[in-house]
């Protein structure tokens, strides 16, 4: 299931105690943010939640999925995110319960 942006400023509305309107402002300056350092190149560490950095992935050689033609994948960069151990612990509580 997938939660939309909509309902994801919603919920932190609620959890948070906050108006809508705060929990929209917050998560686009957030997002907003994180594009501006990744556009530089810089790694987002946040504790205890992850870190979000650029990486580049090399050229190489691939295939149209739908023709099995060969094709050539050109050098690209793609923002990856990686979870702190404190993220996954958490999450595998809460789905343990």
């Amino acid at each position: 299931m997938s939660v939309l942006k909509k309902e994801f400023i919603d919920r932190m509305a609620e959890t948070g105690g906050i108006t809508k309107k705060a929990a929209r402002e917050g998560l686009e300056l957030f997002i907003e943010t994180l594009m501006d350092c990744m556009v530089e190149e810089e790694k987002v560490m946040i504790k205890g939640f992850g870190r979000f950095e650029m990486k580049t992935y090399k050229e190489r050689r691939g295939r149209v999925p739908l023709s099995g033609e060969e094709c050539t994948i050109p050098e690209h960069k793609k923002m990856r995110f990686y979870a702190s151990e404190t993220l996954a612990d958490r999450i595998k509580e809460l789905q343990e319960d």
